[in-house]
Order: C-alpha cells, then structure tokens, then sequence
C-alpha cells in the first residue's frame, strides 16, 4: 500500500532553501512517507495539535510536519529541530505532547 505525498507550498519553500546534505536527508523521509505507516525506519510521532498530525524526523536538524488523510499525506511544513518549539510555541504544552506512533 502506497501514500500519496503532497508538500504544502510552505513545506516547498523550507525544502528549497535547505543546504544539498540537508536537502537530501529531508526527500529521503518524504518518499519514506509514501510507506507510512508502515515503515518503520521513519521516526515518526503523533502530535496532538489536531487530529492525524505528526512529526517525522529527518536526520538530526529537521523534522517534517504532516498530517494524514486517507490514502494521502500532506507536508504542512519542515522545520529546524531547534526552532520548532519556538514557531509553535504559542501552542500550550499539553497540545504539544507528543507520543509514539
């Protein structure tokens, strides 16, 4: 079974301004998404900011944020681990919570 994985516009602007190493790792788990929730190599938990959102990680600096919908995956957005908290800091820490999927 295979996802269909769609970046949203701001997920496509992170990922072109990101350095080739860096660049390279981030595609590497997009397509890995194609599998979720089945792969298992993917690092991949569930946030409760709303319903079917998680976070992936890809490699140390980044993390993608997606959210699953049937048989698609949608790329909301790929950020820099260490300013993660600080572009959804005005979300409350119980919001936040995150727990394997």
């Amino acid at each position: 079974m295979s996802n269909k994985v769609v970046l949203l516009d701001k997920a496509q602007i992170s990922l072109d301004s990101l350095q080739k190493q860096d660049y390279l790792r981030v595609i590497k788990t997009i397509e890995s998404l194609a599998t979720f929730p089945f792969n298992t190599s993917l690092q991949v938990h569930k946030l409760h900011l709303k319903e079917n959102y998680f976070l992936a990680r890809a490699g140390l600096k980044y993390r993608l944020i997606f959210q699953c919908q049937d048989d698609e995956i949608i790329v909301t957005d790929i950020v820099n681990h260490d300013r993660l908290q600080r572009l959804y800091g005005s979300i409350s820490k119980k919001e936040l919570t995150i727990e394997t999927a």
